[in-house]
C-alpha cells in the first residue's frame, strides 16, 4: 500500500477539528478573569471600610473616642476650673461614699479618695473615663438636659452625639460580623480567581484585585483626612469635631496601606516569577 500525501484541504480540516482552537478559549477565560478580579476588589474595598468601623468601634478606641467626645460637648476644662476647688472642700467634710458630681452633664460619681488624691488632670482623666464608660454602656440619652441640651440634628453637636451612639458595642458587633462575611467572600472570589488564571498568573491577578481596591480607598481616607484638616473659623464645636474625626481616619488610613503593600508585593512577585519561567523555557 503506498502512502499517498493526503490533500491541503483533508490536512486543514484534521488540524481544525483535532486542535483546539486557542481564541475560542482565550475570550471566555479572559473575561472571567476580569469579572472575577473585579468582584474581589469590590469586595475588598467594602471590607476595608467595614473592617476600618470595626476598628474604631472596639471597646478601646471606642471609649477613648467618647472620651473626647464628651471633653468637646461639655467643655470639661470650663466646667473643672468652675467647680474643682468646691468638689475638693465638699470632699474633705463629707462623710458619703460616693459623691455625685453636680451640674456636669453626664451622671458620674467619685470617692472623696478619688477627688482628694488627684491632681487636676488626673481627675479630668479619670472623668472623662468614667463618662466614656457610662455613654458606652447606656448610649446619650444619659445626657442630662439641663445641661447639655437636646442638640439639633443638623449642629456640631448633634452630628457628634449621633456619631457617639455608633461607638458602642451593637454597631461593633454588626460590624464584626459583617467583616466575617466579607471576609469570606473575598476568599471564595480569590479562589475562583486563581483557578481563571494560570501559574504565576495567579499571583499576579491576585495582586492586582487587592492593589485596586486599596489605593482608591487609601486615597479617599487622605482626602476626608485633609479636608478635615483645612476646617477652621472661630466656632470652638465645628474645630473640635474636626480634630476628632481627623485622628479616627488613622485607622482607615493604616488599613488601606497594609492592604495596598500586600497587594503590590504579590503583583511583584507573580510577575517577577512569571519572567523568571519565561527565561527558562527552551525557545
Amino acid at each position: 500500500m503506498t502512502d499517498e500525501p493526503l490533500p491541503v484541504s483533508i490536512l486543514a480540516e484534521e488540524l481544525t477539528l483535532s486542535t483546539p482552537s486557542s481564541s475560542g478559549r482565550s475570550g471566555p477565560q479572559q473575561a472571567a478573569r476580569w469579572s472575577w478580579g473585579l468582584l474581589l476588589a469590590v469586595n475588598l474595598a467594602l471590607l476595608l471600610g467595614v473592617l476600618s468601623f470595626a476598628h474604631v468601634t472596639a471597646e478601646g478606641p471606642a471609649k477613648r473616642s467618647l472620651g473626647q467626645s464628651v471633653a468637646i460637648l461639655t467643655e470639661v476644662d470650663a466646667f473643672l476650673d468652675l467647680r474643682l476647688e468646691a468638689l475638693r472642700q465638699e470632699a474633705e467634710q463629707t462623710q458619703q461614699a460616693n459623691i455625685a458630681l453636680a451640674g456636669f452633664p453626664v451622671p458620674v460619681s467619685f470617692t472623696p479618695a478619688e477627688i482628694l488624691d488627684s491632681g487636676r488632670e488626673e481627675f479630668r482623666a479619670l472623668l472623662l473615663a468614667r463618662s466614656a464608660e457610662q455613654i458606652y454602656e447606656n448610649g446619650t440619652s444619659v445626657f442630662r438636659e439641663d445641661r447639655g441640651g437636646k442638640a439639633r440634628l443638623v449642629s456640631p453637636a448633634g452630628a457628634l452625639r449621633r456619631g457617639m451612639d455608633f461607638l458602642r458595642p451593637g454597631p461593633h458587633t454588626m460590624l464584626t460580623v459583617l467583616t466575617w462575611a466579607l471576609a469570606a467572600t473575598a476568599a471564595f472570589l480569590a479562589l475562583r480567581l486563581a483557578q481563571a488564571c494560570r501559574g504565576y498568573g495567579r499571583l499576579v491577578g491576585l495582586g492586582a484585585s487587592v492593589s485596586l481596591a486599596a489605593l482608591p480607598f487609601i486615597l479617599l481616607a487622605m482626602a476626608v483626612r485633609f479636608a478635615l484638616q483645612s476646617v477652621g473659623g472661630d466656632e470652638y464645636l465645628a474645630r473640635a469635631f474636626a480634630q476628632l474625626g481627623e485622628e479616627l481616619t488613622w485607622a482607615p488610613i493604616r488599613n488601606g496601606i497594609i492592604f495596598g503593600i500586600g497587594g503590590l508585593l504579590l503583583l511583584a512577585l507573580g510577575t517577577t516569577l512569571a519572567r523568571w519561567s519565561d527565561r527558562r523555557q527552551p525557545l
